[in-house]
């Protein structure tokens, strides 16, 4: 398979082998072949990080624990090999036992399927009647896996940014840190051709909440592709 092959492979997973939780079903939430086809239309261009291909991809549409549901949940769990693919197979396998043995009365809450080993994830919330993918997380229990020269390489270009100027000019105190590398972004995300490198840096924190300057930066060409500010809270 080629690295070109992964997009198609995660769209052909939405398309023709998406488990819908039951607890969705039932309320006649599960997509039709036409709502599909929409979905897995929308899905960004998903690749696998460095020179790794997908094996396979698990697709999910998850409950959201509520009656009537308010939303539903697309889980893309995506392996790099036959046997990572086989492993996801079995917990979701493991899961519907858990769900079926639940799922007696309506007023019974039932697991889902969330927090499934892979090795990359990306979870996107659909509101209802909206079968199109807007934002899109990543979750991989490597992200933070960054080499300090890369890692050096990333911060340097986001203190080469006109951006990062401003907002070291507009840094409530001077007691806020460096900038702070949070982990490996996929392509899509981070708007760069590469997989990229995410880093904060903080503007405003006053211990409990605060405001970050994030900034995506290309791992090959060191460009800052993508730049937003989001709200920081601890606790």
């Amino acid at each position: 398979m080629s690295k070109p092959d992964d997009p198609a492979l995660v769209r052909a997973a939405v398309l023709q082998r998406l488990k819908v939780h039951v607890r969705l079903a039932q309320q006649g939430l599960a997509p039709t072949p036409d709502q599909r086809r929409r979905l897995a239309a929308s899905l960004p261009e998903l690749v696998a990080f460095g020179d790794r291909r997908y094996a396979q991809c698990h697709a999910v549409l998850d409950w959201d624990h509520r009656l009537p549901s308010d939303a539903a949940v697309l889980r893309l769990y995506l392996s790099y090999t036959d046997r990572e693919a086989g492993a996801i197979e079995s917990a979701l396998k493991a899961r519907d036992r858990e769900i079926d043995s639940g799922n007696l009365y309506p007023e019974f809450d039932v697991p889902d399927y969330a927090d499934v080993d892979a090795s990359e994830s990306y979870v996107a919330v659909l509101r209802p009647g909206n079968h199109e993918v807007g934002d899109l997380r990543f979750f991989s229990d490597w992200r933070k896996g960054v080499h300090q020269s890369v890692a050096r390489e990333a911060v340097a270009a986001v203190r080469a940014s006109p951006s990062y100027e401003r907002s070291m000019r507009e840094r409530s105190h001077d007691n806020l840190g460096p900038p702070v590398v949070i982990g490996w972004t996929p392509p899509c995300l981070a708007q760069s051709k590469h997989w990229a490198i995410e880093v904060w840096l903080l503007v405003d924190f006053d211990g409990h909440v605060g405001r970050a300057h994030v900034f995506m930066v290309d791992s090959k060409s060191h460009l800052v592709t993508r730049e937003y500010f989001t709200e920081v809270q601890i606790g």
